[in-house]
C-alpha cells in the first residue's frame, strides 16, 4: 500500500487508464497527489492532470501532429535528473503503462543510471471501451482469442503484423491505427481476410465525447472520412462486432417498449 508519504528521488510509470477520472487505479491517484513533478503524454485527459497538486510542476513530453516534442532519450534524461533533484517524479502514460507505451526503455534507462523506479498499472484502453461499449472482447461463439497490435513501429508505419493475420475468431485491437486505416485494411485484405470483415474506429474512449463507428473492411474508410475521425482512437476488428451490433438492438427494441404511450 501506498501510504501517506512515499519516497523521493523515484520515478512511478504510473498508466492513467483511457480517459475517465473514475477509471484511475487508488494507488495511481494516491502517487499523483503527491507528485512533484508529472511528465504526461497527449493522451492523458485534463481532467486527470486537474487531480494533481496546485504546486505540481506539469510538464508535456508527447507528440502532437506527428511531432514529437521530446524524443524518447531526451525523456529519460528528464526523468533521471528530476529523481536526482530529491523528486516524487511520475510519467504518466494513457491507458497501462506496459501496452505500447514504451515504459520499458524508460524502465531499462532509469535502472542503468540507479534510479529506483516502480510501475503502476492501469486499466487498458481495450478495457475501458469493453466496459464503456458493452463490448465483450471475447465470447464463446465469437472470439476465443485477442490480438493487440500497434498501428506503427518505432520507425514508422507497422508493415508486419496485419500482412499475414487471419481475423476470423479473434478480436483484433489495434491502437495508434487511425493514421495507418488504409495500410491497415490493405494488408488484411491481401492476407484473405473477407471485405464484409466487421471493423470499428471508437473515439475518445470512456470520455463523454466518446463514439464508434463500426463498418466493413470495404466500408470503414469512407466512414471515417465522412464524420471526420480525429485521433486518439482505437481500432476494432473481428466477429465481436456482430455481437455488439445484436445486443445494440436489442437495447432499442427495449427502449421503445419502456417508453411511454
Amino acid at each position: 500500500m501506498i501510504g501517506d508519504n512515499i519516497p523521493k528521488n523515484k520515478v512511478y510509470l504510473v498508466g492513467a487508464g483511457p480517459g475517465d477520472p473514475d477509471l484511475l487505479t487508488i494507488k495511481a491517484l494516491k502517487i499523483l497527489r503527491q507528485a512533484d513533478v508529472v511528465f504526461y503524454d497527449d493522451l492523458v485527459s485534463s481532467r486527470i492532470l486537474g487531480l494533481c497538486r496546485k504546486k505540481t510542476n506539469l510538464v508535456y513530453v508527447g507528440k502532437r501532429s506527428g511531432i514529437h516534442s521530446c524524443l524518447q532519450d531526451e525523456i529519460n534524461e528528464k526523468l533521471i535528473e528530476a529523481a536526482q533533484r530529491n523528486k516524487v517524479v511520475v510519467r504518466l502514460k494513457g491507458g497501462d503503462p506496459s501496452i505500447f507505451g514504451r515504459v520499458g526503455e524508460e524502465y531499462s534507462a532509469l535502472l542503468t543510471s540507479e534510479i529506483e523506479c516502480e510501475m503502476i498499472a492501469g486499466i487498458t484502453t481495450a478495457s475501458g471501451l469493453a466496459a464503456s461499449l458493452g463490448l465483450p472482447l471475447t465470447h464463446r461463439n465469437y472470439s476465443c482469442e485477442i490480438v493487440f497490435l500497434s498501428g506503427h513501429k518505432k520507425n514508422g508505419i507497422n508493415n508486419e503484423d496485419f500482412k499475414n493475420l487471419n481475423c476470423v475468431g479473434k478480436t483484433v485491437i489495434v491502437y495508434m491505427g487511425l493514421n495507418s486505416l488504409n495500410h491497415i485494411i490493405n494488408d488484411l485484405l491481401n492476407a484473405g481476410n473477407a471485405r464484409k470483415t466487421k471493423i470499428a474506429v471508437i473515439q475518445n474512449v470512456t470520455l463523454p465525447s466518446e463514439k464508434i463507428y463500426v463498418g466493413e473492411l470495404d466500408s470503414i474508410e469512407s466512414i471515417v472520412l465522412k464524420n471526420q475521425v480525429k485521433s486518439p482512437a482505437i481500432l476494432v476488428i473481428g466477429e465481436i462486432l456482430q455481437f455488439y451490433s445484436e445486443m445494440e438492438n436489442l437495447k432499442k427494441n427495449y427502449s421503445k417498449i419502456l417508453q411511454p404511450l
